[in-house]
């Protein structure tokens, strides 16, 4: 049988490892969060959500919060759905991107790229709503993210606002019979990831430690086995 290649041998050797390093770690991490018996979505206190909401983990440092909020009222009725991925552990800081759908009007309006450190109100396109005396208010995305992993403050929900001719700016909050269904928060607090994100971290840098120092015994290894072959060649 065929002998590989010396360089192809160290190659599938290293790709062995890395599989067997991904494995090892993740069996440590799932051990750490059995420890902690702390979930993603436990960080931002589910049961104080809206009751139209629901928290989801599609990975083990990220979350999201998906809404389907039905407003019933003289001024606006509607159905908007809300879509919330959280990413507090990235490594150039604290995200959110948001997905505002409404089904009667096909609107689906992605919001990418928030970083902590902003405040935005941003106008959804197509969603206004008629209010007597001040015509069309805008329906918006409120989103607040400040602070870091371990206090991060979050104010995420639902808004309306509308420019005034004085160059002012006059919010649902101010408009009477508005002010009773708007503003409208999933998330309102300040929450801390500190833990899960460290445990993120630590992950990494055992990962490339490990890779490192078991990648330099197998060349040691492949280098010794060369050595001893051109030994047994020279007899």
């Amino acid at each position: 049988m065929a002998s590989l290649p010396p360089v192809l041998l160290v190659a599938v050797l290293l790709a062995c490892l890395s599989a067997r390093t991904q494995a090892r770690l993740f069996g440590q991490n799932r051990t750490i969060e059995s420890f902690h018996n702390r979930s993603m979505c436990s960080h931002i206190r589910p049961d104080e959500l809206p009751s139209e909401c629901a928290c989801r983990e599609p990975g083990p440092y990220s979350l999201v919060i998906e809404c389907l909020k039905t407003f019933n009222s003289t001024h606006f009725n509607d159905q908007i759905g809300m879509k919330i991925n959280i990413d507090p552990c990235n490594k150039d800081g604290s995200r959110v991107s948001l997905d505002i759908t409404e089904q009667t009007h096909n609107i689906d309006y992605p919001i990418t790229g928030i970083r902590a450190g902003e405040a935005n109100m941003i106008p959804i396109p197509g969603l206004a709503i008629a209010v007597p005396t001040l015509g069309h208010v805008g329906l918006d995305a409120a989103v607040l993210i400040t602070g870091n992993p371990d206090s991060l403050t979050l104010k995420i929900g639902l808004n309306a606002c509308v420019q005034l001719a004085t160059t002012n700016t006059m919010c649902a909050s101010s408009i009477p019979g508005l002010n009773k269904i708007l503003p409208w928060y999933v998330l309102s607090g300040t929450y801390s990831f500190g833990d899960i994100c460290k445990n993120n971290r630590t992950g990494i840098l055992e990962a490339t430690v490990m890779q490192s120092e078991e990648a330099i015994a197998i060349v040691k290894k492949q280098e010794k086995f060369e050595k001893e072959m051109m030994e047994v060649k020279m007899e």
